[in-house]
């Protein structure tokens, strides 16, 4: 069974636009054989037939000196901006074999695509099947949790619970008390209306306070 292909390299469907989706393309990495050297290979898909480009270690390799990449790491980068540029290209021909162009950048490259035999090609097909129910998913999560987040009320930043306040020791706790009387001083030049038109008078109460024994003094 060929592994699930990651969530992580890219992929895009043609043709670009709105228009209906006929193929999928994306690429893979595949395992590291025996020799230390690992295989990349892009692929199309029209959901039923699998198209690759079949690389072997001699040839990638030869293509990254063509071209000046470092083997599958540029491709794929190369691969990734074409997706979102909308810049792939996929042409199928008659003898069963298509071609693949990744445009943009100093120059398009240009691949050579074989049709993959039914059985491998039936078992990469589940794989990326799967792997794009798997993407799909993550993103449903995702979306979920960021709408969760941002219904959810923002906490007040105001302090909650009483607050306590203790005077310094031996120090008188002043109130001030507006109280209705007919005389006014300081508070009349203010402007602050009393009963009845009449203007309030401030009442300055000194109220000595001790701290209980052991208490320090602010």
């Amino acid at each position: 069974m060929v592994p699930v292909p990651s969530l992580s390299p890219p992929l895009c469907t043609l043709p670009p636009g709105p228009g209906p989706v006929r193929f999928v393309c994306y690429c893979e990495g595949e395992e590291i054989g025996a020799e230390g050297q690992g295989g990349f290979n892009l692929y199309v898909t029209d959901a039923a037939q699998l198209w690759s480009t079949c690389f072997t270690p001699d040839s990638l390799a030869a293509l990254g000196a063509r071209f000046g990449l470092s083997a599958a790491e540029d491709i794929t980068r190369r691969f990734r901006a074409a997706c979102e540029e909308q810049a792939v290209a996929f042409t199928l021909q008659e003898d069963a074999r298509a071609s693949l162009t990744l445009a943009g950048g100093p120059w398009a490259l240009d691949f050579d695509l074989s049709k993959v035999p039914g059985p491998e090609a039936a078992s990469r097909l589940q794989a990326l099947t799967l792997g794009l129910a798997e993407r799909v998913c993550s993103l449903e999560r995702r979306l979920t949790a960021a709408e969760e987040t941002a219904a959810s009320p923002r906490k007040s930043p105001r302090l909650v619970g009483p607050q306590h306040f203790l005077p310094v020791r031996n120090q008188p706790l002043v109130w001030i008390l507006m109280t209705f009387d007919g005389t006014a001083r300081s508070d009349r030049a203010r402007g602050l209306p009393g009963r009845g038109g009449q203007p309030l008078r401030p009442h300055t109460i000194h109220l000595p306070v001790s701290l209980p024994s052991g208490s320090k003094p602010s």
